[in-house]
């Protein structure tokens, strides 16, 4: 591809910067949380809107895929001809609930653009990566008009809740979705500026845990003492899946792991990642020790299981009195390595816990749709030609990385469509805050990615 090519498609997707920028502030303003305690109706109007830019753009059999639980994901295809490869191109309009407003320093749903970044839920995952595959689209029509790739678009609407009908629409629709290979533009680049592929992704579980002593809550003064402290049991529960060095405790629950090859350690090591980096992206606090050594962090990142307590509830903060509580609640997920299986670790977990509950309490576990690890394999010619255009687009060497985050699709993509690339990309990066308060997408990335997979685009047709 001749330089003076390239340089027309970076110079045309600059100047179209200020409208795809729109289109992403526009697709940030409908709070989409796909969580079952949100109100719906928003996930449908973001629905909407997305099939409505697939109108626009002249996308073609636009139409609603929806799985069991309504949440639609949308699909469009831009066909050119059965001699070109088709790329399926994968990404969420559902987000993440805002978590604590108060920490925002922007409305969370209302896109601001400040310096290089713009902020609002949403804006690094996913909906740039909506934009960035209709920009693409765009961009590669007016370059190679019909000598282009065939492109079909699916945008799932449950990403963030599991994506437990994800399967259903993958089986229902597979003659429809089938395809060379598959884009999923849900993940991130190691660093800002620093153009990446992943290639491994941990899995997720999680489990509900509900443990109670008393029909009611009761007078401390009155009644603590005898009766056991649901909290305090709860603590001590959570507390035995870990020794004092964070190592898991559950019998065989890390048997089956897979270890990375020479090569991957190599790559690993290649990133350079340091503690004191690592303490800076994460905004580690100074006095807060790690629990692996330096050269371990990416390996427990990515390679290891781990257990968080992502919630936890024993009364209530703001209203707390002098009172025995009935019940504690917590909400445990676990992150699985590659060669683990979601389901069986599940139930290790539900199994372990359940032998921890001490005097008799009530114990309630429930558990949560899970998503397997997925490593994929490197060695097609189309994981050299994004690679390359990477490379092109930011103008560094693309790094080949592993992700600690979990992408239910990747792996249901594999099962449905057999042993085709799975190339995992995506716009985040250390500062973004995916998931968190003040999410932001780092533009300049932004604009790299669009050219990325227009260069993408045009060199599998070559």
């Amino acid at each position: 591809m001749e330089q003076k090519m390239i340089d027309s498609i970076v110079s045309a997707i600059h100047t179209k910067m200020p409208e795809y920028i729109k289109t992403l502030s526009d697709l940030v303003s409908i709070p989409s949380i796909s969580f079952d305690n949100f109100d719906q109706k928003y996930v449908l109007e973001s629905a909407e809107a997305v099939k409505q830019l697939f109108l626009d753009a002249g996308l073609t059999n636009v139409q609603f895929l929806l799985p069991p639980s309504g949440r639609p994901s949308i699909y469009g295809e831009s066909l050119t001809s059965p001699d070109k490869p088709t790329v399926l191109l994968y990404a969420h309009h559902d987000v993440q609930p805002p978590m604590r407003e108060a920490l925002w320093n922007t409305k969370p749903f209302e896109a601001s653009h400040q310096g290089d970044r713009l902020y609002g839920r949403g804006t690094a995952d996913d909906k740039a990566g909506i934009v960035t595959h209709l920009a693409a689209l765009e961009q590669v029509r007016a370059w190679k008009k019909n000598d282009g790739p065939n492109l079909k678009f699916l945008i799932e609407g449950e990403e963030e809740s599991g994506s437990a009908g994800f399967e259903v629409i993958l089986k229902k629709n597979a003659e429809l979705l089938k395809c060379d290979a598959v884009i999923v533009a849900d993940l991130g680049n190691f660093a800002k500026g620093t153009p990446s592929i992943t290639t491994t992704l941990r899995g997720m579980s999680a489990v509900n845990v509900e443990l109670k002593a008393t029909k009611a809550p009761l007078h401390s003064g009155s009644w603590s003492g005898p009766i056991p402290d649901p909290g305090q049991v709860l603590c001590r529960m959570i507390a035995c899946l870990t020794d004092g060095k964070g190592n898991i405790l559950i019998p065989n629950f890390e048997d089956t792991l897979v270890p990375p090859t020479e090569a991957e350690l190599a790559s690993y090591k290649s990133l350079g990642m340091t503690e004191k980096i690592f303490r800076n992206d994460g905004g580690i606090l100074e006095s807060v020790k790690l629990k692996v050594p330096e050269d371990e962090i990416l390996l427990s990142l990515w390679r290891r299981p781990s257990v968080v307590v992502t919630a936890m509830e024993v009364g209530s903060r703001t209203n707390a009195g002098n009172v025995l509580q009935n019940s504690a609640y917590a909400r445990i997920g676990i992150r699985l390595a590659p060669g683990m299986n979601a389901d069986v670790a599940t139930q290790q977990l539900v199994e372990f816990l359940q032998a921890q509950v001490p005097y008799g309490l009530q114990c309630s576990i429930t558990t949560e749709d899970g998503a397997n690890p997925f490593v994929t394999d490197t060695t097609h010619p189309f994981f050299q030609k994004m690679s390359e255009s990477m490379a092109k687009a930011y103008n560094t060497e693309t790094k080949f990385i592993g992700c600690g985050a979990s992408i239910p699709g990747a792996e249901l993509f594999r099962n449905t469509f057999g042993d085709i690339p799975i190339l995992l990309t995506g716009l985040e990066d250390p500062e973004c805050n995916a998931h968190g308060e003040n999410e932001s997408l780092y533009l300049p990335d932004f604009e790299h990615g669009i050219v990325a997979e227009t260069l993408f685009f045009g060199g599998i047709c070559e």
